[in-house]
């Protein structure tokens, strides 16, 4: 299947893997973005920590290598390997020179298939994540995060953040036998695989089905997603921090909607229009008229792998302002509902945003990236040069649609900082 953009193409892959490849211009650079299932998801809640420590030590000693030789003889030839972990999935980004792509994969597949955590490397791991958690607990932006999504989601739902001293327990009880037993939920089930830059269809193929054919199944299916059971309802919670020169404020609200929902895009080009940048409602007026924060942005969240998200505002104002500054925006975002659905508005929104998305397509991380979502998030290929028309068939008559799921008597308030006493 090849489009406007680039001649990107999909083939099927066993357990139901998707492998995208996309040749472009570009010379002597080769993108690897991809996934197989095993994330927190799979996992009890106070287990949670597991999949990203051991997406940190998957590199960290194979039953063929140790870490240093590995990570040495990638180092030699110019190759960037990393692991990461999200809710149902553990992905890797690497980067690398045409010729040596197919170590690059075949590294990928050894460290998936066999790390073997020493012990040392998961005290190692264990006492940095403590000190990360211990670090975020003077983290404004941070804590007023983990206070919102306590007031929008019920416990038992996979955007639920539990409470920083709880992931600080159950770090400190993680032993190796945790990331061992998980590790083997990792193969090729559901991989999910973009190569994007100076490659062939044929090259990418190959080098992916010899690499990727030696991993064991793993898991192949993944939770299905409980639905929100919180009552979206006004809150607040404050959390005051010594000495901080600004106050990280997050206003936000649960919605009924999910990738899949007829409402998704119409709700993006809104969410965009209200605080998406620099011309968005909100920075043009909290920021640009009254000069009360440097930046005001709002954002969907929480949609990943199939899940109903949030609608979040985020905002810095200063301790000094900070009661007034809430107040002018709760009052801008019930003017902008109220009045600034426009089709003028629309229309300028639009043009924005497919702008932007298409010069993003034109770098090689960005259509690694892209290519890896539209995988990872079950949709077709063809959405890769779809959604600029989806964006532009966007009318009033869909921004008011979805204006109408956003319950904007509900939202809740987090903030952390510093507060003046009245």
């Amino acid at each position: 299947m090849k489009n406007e953009f680039h001649p990107a193409q999909e083939f099927s892959m066993s357990e139901g893997g998707r492998l995208f490849v996309a040749p472009t211009r570009i010379h002597d650079i080769v993108v690897v973005k991809g996934s197989v299932l095993g994330g927190r998801n799979m996992l009890p809640k106070t287990l949670d920590i597991i999949p990203a420590l051991t997406a940190v030590l998957l590199d960290a000693g194979t039953a063929k290598k140790k870490k240093n030789a590995l990570r040495d003889a990638l180092a030699g030839k110019g190759i960037s390997l990393s692991f990461s972990s999200s809710g149902d999935r553990t992905e890797f980004s690497g980067q690398c020179f045409p010729e040596d792509l197919p170590l690059l994969l075949s590294t990928i597949t050894e460290c998936l298939g066999g790390a073997i955590f020493p012990e040392a490397e998961v005290k190692n791991a264990k006492a940095l994540a403590l000190g990360n958690l211990a670090e975020a607990k003077s983290n404004t932006r941070t804590l007023a995060g983990y206070a919102l999504s306590a007031l929008l989601y019920d416990t038992d739902h996979v955007n639920y953040a539990r409470p920083i001293e709880a992931q600080e327990k159950s770090t400190a009880t993680v032993r190796r036998a945790h990331l061992q037993d998980f590790r083997k939920k990792l193969g090729k089930g559901g991989l999910v695989l973009a190569i994007v830059g100076d490659t062939t269809v044929a090259v990418a193929r190959s080098a992916t089905e010899k690499a990727f054919g030696k991993l064991s199944v793993g898991t192949t299916t993944v939770p299905v997603k409980q639905s929100n059971k919180k009552i979206q309802k006004e809150n607040e919670r404050l959390i005051p921090i010594a000495d901080k020169a600004n106050i990280d404020v997050l206003l936000g609200v649960g919605l009924p909607l999910t990738m899949k929902h007829q409402l998704y895009h119409p709700m993006l080009v809104l969410v965009d229009m209200l605080g998406g940048g620099v011309t968005s409602h909100l920075m043009q007026t909290i920021r640009e008229r009254d000069g009360l924060t440097y930046g005001v942005y709002s954002s969907l969240g929480g949609l990943d792998a199939g899940a109903d998200g949030h609608l979040k505002i985020w905002a810095t104002f200063s301790p000094d302002a900070y009661k007034k500054s809430v107040e002018k925006l709760r009052d801008e975002i019930t003017i902008f509902f109220s009045k600034g659905l426009t089709e003028e508005a629309l229309m300028k929104r639009k043009e924005e945003m497919t702008g932007s998305y298409l010069v993003a397509l034109s770098t090689t991380q960005n259509l690694a990236h892209s290519l890896h979502a539209i995988g990872a998030n079950g949709f077709e290929l063809s959405y890769l040069t779809e959604y600029p028309n989806i964006i532009r068939a966007v009318s009033l008559a869909d921004i008011n649609a979805a204006a109408d799921l956003i319950p904007l008597n509900a939202f809740s308030l987090a903030a952390a900082g510093t507060f003046k006493k009245i």
